[in-house]
């Protein structure tokens, strides 16, 4: 074996098995990165009898990703080091089940095989089916079935003597792919029958024990697919109590071709569905519309379990409100978190336009919109942190406007975009006073790399000129020709140090003012935190360090005349000396970065803030794009923690518009769950 070909396997060996050798204290995620070496490294481990594969795989912690991703970019064998991420085959399979022939028009409609194709069961869920009973030996039904309540005849089992309830019980939840009979939309979900109705007929009192018995039972989701015109308050506070249990409920609409909704549907905690014709895909002409209703499905030749293990179709709401119990029993069985109000949010925002006349909800249900919901709800963000910001970016801008800056004492006019890089914090952080001063978003480029999707933004925005922030090391001169090239003119504003960048970056603004933030150089959240009140008081950002302050900071403070300094963070980032150094110093902090971050808000946060930005408090840059769209809207930017905290509460509480509200960032950045929690908090 050759010297280099010695070399690599070394590092090889040390590259895949050093990082199982030390434990972490806690068991925190791994994450999965792939590398690809070069040709010539291919070439040389392909001359012996090794494996030659040109990928090779490796976990880190998840808080060391973005070191060891810079690290192995580094290796001259290393062509491309990315974070691996799962792929999915694009065959929508079809069930063997072998009247799913008769259900698929109105399946595909819904995109629920699209839907199965992301389907990860994480929790079990129960759903009581309020109804006529059912038939608890139906083949297809069977399984999933557990015991239930007969509320007529306490004494005897809840069999179904008319069908309607079986009919129900097999879009809730029929075995699906078992080789007989129909398919839902969820599968394996449990099926308590509870019969309130003999033949077609039953009383309110009836519905009324049926749901405490669902209560009882702790279920996690009530269809009831019946209804009547009569408001009665017993009803209402039962529905009521439910509700505050944290159940979902889904009912019937109703089938008289009515600007109105039957109770329960009408009630605002309850999913009220109506129904869509499945060949003209408009409303179907018994269903009920209007505002009362909330969403729609196919409610025509709807096939389903009947009774002796028999199969039929049927139309009408009830059909239409069984379908929707399932979607919802697969969104809590995929986020067993969300809470009722949130599936409800889910369905609903998932769905797709119905063209009609009449008023049908928010539409056609879509069960794979709703699992892609989940996960994207109120986020902006992208499988990156630069195509995040070219996320937020587009939800921020359509157009940048005519605006001016100065730099090397020349003046550049023009639509003047604000590039910086996402490798480093300090210099995106420097950049935020700038994007808020021109109204322009920060885009990123990371590893000297401008990416088409950027490239495609910059054009978007109708950009003229590109400011870059930092020198060379920070945005390499490859990308200022490339810009060149496609017609930009440059401005770099830049400094030797992040502290001289920062200094670049004010005197490009041009502030007048004679108060300044002071905030760490080295540690990035104190920064974020204050950066959007920077854009929306118009006082400079100053970086320093724990326990000195660079020379050019000091210039500039005197130059501009900055006469009050105010402190952003503890002693730990920034040290009681350099706090001797500051004119007229004024420390905002708290015990954390998430005090202090509560205590900027409580500050200088204004109570009819637009919007709530939401941004990880840790090491993560999908953060850095935030500030200007926080300070163009007045809004703030509140950091969250992995698992949240009282101050991060607090912050939220601190702001009474809080309907809307927006996640910067993927999952890496903050997880889904707590994004939710978020939610949960919010509203």
């Amino acid at each position: 074996m050759n010297t280099s070909r010695l070399y690599l396997s070394t590092i090889f060996v040390v590259m895949f098995f050093g990082i199982f050798l030390v434990q972490p204290v806690f068991a925190e995620k791994e994450v999965q990165l792939f590398i690809k070496y070069n040709e010539d490294t291919v070439h040389s481990l392909s001359a012996s009898d090794t494996d030659d594969s040109s990928i090779k795989t490796i976990k880190v912690p998840q808080s060391e990703v973005e070191a060891k991703l810079e690290e192995l970019r580094e290796e001259e064998y290393i062509k491309y080091a990315e974070i691996d991420a799962p792929v999915y085959t694009q065959a929508l399979s079809t069930p063997n089940d072998p009247k799913y022939m008769d259900q698929q028009s109105a399946f595909d409609v819904m995109k629920v095989a699209e839907a199965w194709g992301k389907y990860e069961p994480k929790q079990e869920v129960t759903v009581a089916v309020i109804d006529s009973g059912i038939d608890l030996d139906h083949p297809d039904l069977s399984p999933f079935i557990i015991e239930g309540k007969n509320i007529l005849k306490p004494h005897e089992q809840p069999i179904d003597h008319n069908g309607h309830g079986t009919h129900i019980a097999g879009l809730v939840g029929a075995a699906t792919d078992n080789g007989i009979g129909v398919s839902s939309v969820s599968r394996g979900v449990k099926i308590m029958p509870i019969k309130v109705l003999e033949q077609n007929e039953g009383m309110i009192s009836s519905v009324i024990s049926g749901i405490e018995y669902a209560m009882q039972q702790d279920v996690d989701v009530i269809n009831v697919s019946l209804g009547s015109y009569i408001n009665s308050l017993a009803l209402r506070d039962t529905v009521q109590e439910a509700a505050e249990k944290g159940i979902v409920i889904v009912a019937a609409a109703g089938n008289h071709n009515r600007n109105d909704a039957m109770y329960p549907a009408k009630y605002p905690e309850v999913i009220s569905v109506g129904s869509i014709d499945t060949s003209t895909h408009e409303k179907a002409d018994f269903s009920n519309y209007g505002t009362y209703i909330d969403v729609a499905t196919p409610g025509t030749n709807v096939v389903s379990t009947w009774m002796d293990g028999d199969y039929k179709p049927l139309e009408g709401t009830s059909m239409s409100a069984g379908i929707v119990t399932s979607l919802a029993s697969m969104i809590l069985q995929q986020s067993p978190y969300l809470t009722n109000t949130q599936v409800k949010d889910i369905i609903q925002k998932s769905t797709s336009e119905v063209s009609s006349s009449y008023s049908l909800g928010t539409g056609m249900i879509d069960a794979s919109n709703s699992l892609d919901k989940i996960y994207s709800n109120n986020r902006l963000y992208g499988p990156n942190s630069v195509e995040t910001a070219v996320e937020v970016s587009k939800f921020g801008w359509s157009q940048l406007e005519h605006n001016s800056i100065t730099v090397d004492d020349k003046e550049i006019k023009g639509k003047i975009a604000v590039l910086a890089t996402g490798d480093t914090f300090a210099d995106s952080l420097a950049a935020s006073p700038l994007g808020t001063y021109l109204n322009s978003p920060i885009l990123l480029v990371k590893n000297s790399t401008l990416t088409a999707e950027v490239k495609a933004e910059l054009e978007r925005l109708g950009a003229t000129h590109v400011a870059i922030i930092g020198g060379k090391q920070a945005v390499s001169s490859e990308i200022e020709s490339e810009l060149t090239g496609l017609g930009y003119k440059i401005a770099r504003i830049f400094g030797q140090t992040r502290y001289e960048t920062s200094i670049a970056v004010n005197k490009a603004v041009g502030y007048t003012t004679n108060k300044a933030f002071i905030v760490s150089g080295e540690v990035h959240p104190d920064a974020l935190s204050i950066a959007p009140y920077s854009g929306i008081k118009q006082y400079p950002i100053l970086f320093v360090k724990q326990n000195s302050i660079d020379p050019a900071v000091l210039d500039y403070m005197r130059e501009a005349g900055i006469t009050k300094s105010y402190i952003i963070g503890g002693e730990a980032p920034i040290s009681s000396e350099v706090e001797k150094m500051l004119p007229a110093p004024y420390r905002i902090a708290g015990k954390d970065r998430y005090g202090t971050n509560f205590a900027v808000h409580d500050i200088f946060g204004e109570d009819d803030a637009s919007s709530l930005f939401f941004a990880t408090g840790e090491n993560y840059p999908d953060s850095l794009s935030v500030a200007p769209l926080a300070a163009q809207t007045k809004s703030p930017v509140i950091l969250v923690p992995p698992a949240i905290v009282e101050k991060t509460k607090e912050s939220i509480s601190l702001f009474s518009l809080r309907n809307r509200y927006h996640i910067i960032g993927g999952k890496a950045a903050i997880d889904v769950e707590t994004g939710w929690e978020l939610d949960r908090y919010v509203n």
